[in-house]
């Protein structure tokens, strides 16, 4: 979210220069990312759709891992620690999947070497929601060295390089990492919300290098791309996707409008912002649009699918902990909101992750201090959970 949100590594030159430009094997999009042409390569991607499957219907576990903190404790760097017990809390709930966001750079040594009791801690937590039959989306979260320098590349492209590599390096110790824990429950999202960067061939870079540093130390692991502009849904046809691995899943975020569900987050979303009719509408049309989309660019083999899809994040700010207060949206109107997204993910088979599990500014769905689910956004939640995530 934009608002609040080992191992001995592999070279990093050797990876970068494993992705070099050419056609290297990749479902390429068009070079100005206009989406003319439409002729694109048949991927099989059941492996990819099973894992989407599998993650079904989830939440994040969001202000933890992808603090400020640092090492052992750095998911309690903003006072929201991880507990075993809010896991089981999620679990208990009737959700299939957990994705736990961890900013990764925020303790690394000179030689980019990731604190092995951060490393740690975050595979026990993994492995705790495993434990309770719950695959796990993990990724690289604010990460903004990285995204800086992609941002200013065409001023600085020698300290966008060397940001790249730091990167590859860091994710190879990751997927190292955790590849001991099954293929089926865990997904590794590359870069969580890449923004502000210019050119869609500077994202296809990060999200290419990385592919193929994940895919050196795990090469049987579901990998997750994003594309531009916050993880815009609409910029996932500007994305280098392989085309001889259909073990990958696409992820987007919503949070349409923006002026409704972040009201109070910036002096662009003034408080006591409302929603019509319209905008809720306007939903169903997003998300047919987006796989409309997916279909075109990214078609799979069966003649009906196209890759994988994954919403990441979708949320809005309720008045319990926003800047809002009364004037944010009253917990039935932002549960109404929550219901029109999800209903429209479903209908394709979308997975879904919600924003979020406990404190984050107003977009919680457990009132942690309260120990117990806001009842609106509950009574939600059991609506789907009750039932099998469809088979698209």
């Amino acid at each position: 979210m934009k608002f609040f949100k080992f191992l001995a590594p592999i070279t990093a030159a050797f990876l970068l220069a494993s992705c070099s430009s050419g056609d290297s094997g990749l479902n390429k999009a068009d070079e100005d990312g206009n989406g003319s042409g439409l002729n694109r390569t048949k991927v099989d991607y059941s492996k990819g759709r099973a894992m989407n499957q599998r993650l079904g219907r989830g939440i994040n576990m969001g202000n933890s891992w992808e603090s400020t903190g640092t090492g052992a404790n750095a998911d309690c760097g903003w006072g929201n620690c991880l507990k075993d017990e809010d896991l089981q809390i999620v679990k208990a709930a009737g959700f299939n999947s957990v994705r736990i966001p961890v900013r990764w750079e925020s303790d690394v040594d000179i030689a980019n070497t990731i604190d092995p009791q951060r490393l740690a801690g975050v595979k026990e937590d993994i492995q705790l929601a495993n434990s309770l039959g719950m695959p796990v989306i993990v990724n690289f979260h604010h990460h903004q060295d990285m995204n800086n320098a992609a941002a200013n590349v065409e001023n600085d492209p020698e300290s966008f390089q060397a940001e790249l590599q730091k990167f590859v390096t860091m994710w190879t110790q990751v997927a190292a990492a955790l590849n001991s824990i099954p293929d089926d429950m865990i997904v590794f999202e590359i870069m969580n919300e890449p923004h502000d960067i210019k050119k869609s061939s500077t994202v296809n870079e990060i999200m290419t290098a990385s592919y193929n540093a994940i895919r050196a130390v795990a090469p049987t692991k579901t990998i997750m791309f994003e594309g531009n502009g916050y993880s815009k849904f609409a910029e996932i046809k500007k994305l280098d996707l392989p085309k001889d691995d259909g073990n990958i899943i696409v992820s987007g975020h919503y949070y349409e409008p923006y002026g409704y569900t972040h009201q109070g987050t910036a002096t662009m979303y003034p408080c006591g912002t409302g929603i019509t009719g319209s905008d809720l509408s306007k939903i169903a049309k997003d998300f047919k649009a987006y796989v409309d989309s997916a279909i075109a660019y990214f078609p799979d083999v069966d003649g009906v699918h196209g890759v994988p899809m994954n919403l990441g994040e979708f949320g809005a700010i309720g008045r319990t902990g926003s800047k809002c207060a009364t004037e944010a949206p009253s917990e039935a109107s932002r549960a109404q909101w929550a219901d029109y997204v999800i209903k429209a993910a479903e209908k394709y088979g979308i997975s879904w992750h919600y924003w979020a599990y406990g404190k984050t500014s107003g977009f919680q769905a457990y009132d942690q201090d309260a120990g117990d689910w806001f009842p609106e956004m509950k009574k939600v939640f059991d609506a789907y959970t009750v039932k099998a995530f469809p088979t698209i």
